[in-house]
């Protein structure tokens, strides 16, 4: 019984690694993704794989600057590396009756070190200017990055883009910004929120970064989401997230994975706001993201109101107003300057 685990564990390892390797390549197709989904949600037991190759992965990454390809074996040239990396984990699994914490532990880790180094080999690539994009009240973009990758920037956003040869690292400011990105199996692709990072690989998703939280959401494959290590959290977690998941950071730290709508996260990008029975004053104050002069509904007479409904973000104002005559609000306004306030009749 103990051989028969063993043995599962050398699959699922191998069947990780081989999902890194196809993803990390430079012409990985939607199919790939779609398959790479399916082995995914097979059970936890796949998804504990993948994250524990990605952990080493993270961990190794910096090999290359430590060892030459001679140190490891590789010789000046890596044309045969998956014919190796084949026979080692072949080897590994067929060959290998031994104890986990003996033979598996030393062979697997060799084997899986040569792997994470013959993907990650640097090709010759050049380093780009830090870039800051920004949009304004009702403004989206669409921005096609040096890699192929694209961004759409939503209202009020702040993003900062720098690509260097090891990684291709964004900070999301504040804002929203939904990300489609190509793989590149030397530089991985990490979004910075403040609270944490988003690590994606060849995936595409959504991040809301709001006042009090950061709201990531997976349209597409799978990203790994981290807290960032510091005073206030020496034992950072994190979590992966697949499609049709969200998961959340705030003041409490990195929130449990959960489903999501997807439609209503990413409304946006079809210039549509979708209210699903929230309370007025909440609705308002996303629909402020997209106007020039933002609503004050705090009142009190309006916290029991609720919105449901699809509206138009083409004509912010147009929305605001329908709001406003369905639920035969009261404005006040000391100036043309002075903020809108809202009010039950």
């Amino acid at each position: 019984m103990i051989q028969e685990q063993t043995l599962d564990q050398h699959r699922l390892y191998d069947e990780a690694a081989a999902w890194v390797a196809r993803l990390l390549s430079d012409n990985v197709s939607q199919r790939d993704k779609q398959l790479f989904s399916n082995w995914l949600n097979l059970s936890h037991h796949h998804i504990k794989a993948f994250d524990e190759l990605l952990e080493t992965w993270d961990t190794t990454n910096a090999a290359r600057y430590l060892f030459t390809e001679d140190d490891i074996g590789l010789g000046k040239s890596t044309h045969n590396s998956s014919q190796n990396l084949l026979q080692c984990f072949g080897s590994q699994l067929h060959g290998l009756l031994g104890s986990w914490q003996g033979v598996f532990a030393l062979a697997g880790l060799t084997c899986l070190a040569v792997l994470i180094y013959a993907i990650s080999l640097p090709t010759p690539s050049v380093s780009h200017p830090s870039q800051l994009y920004t949009t304004a009240a009702g403004e989206q973009k669409h921005i096609e990055l040096p890699d192929g990758s694209v961004v759409e920037l939503n209202t009020h956003s702040i993003l900062r883009v720098s690509y260097r040869e090891t990684a291709r690292s964004l900070t999301l400011k504040q804002g929203e910004a939904y990300f489609s990105v190509m793989p590149n199996k030397q530089r991985p692709f990490i979004v910075d929120v403040g609270q944490g990072t988003v690590t994606a690989v060849g995936t595409a998703f959504n991040i809301y970064r709001k006042t009090q939280e950061t709201v990531i959401s997976v349209t597409e494959g799978v990203v790994g989401v981290r807290e960032k290590k510091d005073a206030v959290t020496p034992n950072p977690e994190s979590e992966q997230v697949k499609v049709n998941q969200e998961i959340r950071f705030n003041k409490r730290g990195l929130s449990n994975v959960k489903p999501t709508d997807l439609r209503r996260v990413i409304s946006w990008r079809e210039k549509t706001i979708i209210f699903d029975n929230i309370d007025l004053p909440k609705a308002i104050a996303e629909l402020n993201r997209y106007l020039e002069q933002p609503v004050n509904a705090d009142d009190q007479s309006l916290a029991h109101l609720k919105v449901s409904g699809t509206f138009s973000l083409d004509a912010p104002d147009a929305t605001l107003q329908a709001l406003i005559t369905s639920f035969n609000l009261k404005t006040e306004q000391s100036s043309p300057q002075a903020p809108l306030y809202l009010r039950i009749e």
